[in-house]
């Protein structure tokens, strides 16, 4: 049987201004839980 070739996936985007995809990642999760807070403050 042949093996199915599957599709490859490249991490990462031509589009990041970041060096590293940790870096992108946690500045990420940053800029989230910043609107989140925001959002916070503004219903609650």
């Amino acid at each position: 049987m042949e093996k199915e070739q599957q599709p490859k996936f490249h991490r990462g985007s031509a589009l990041s201004i970041f060096k590293s995809d940790r870096r992108e990642d946690f500045m990420a999760l940053a800029a989230a839980l910043i609107i989140a807070f925001g959002v916070y403050l503004f219903v609650g």
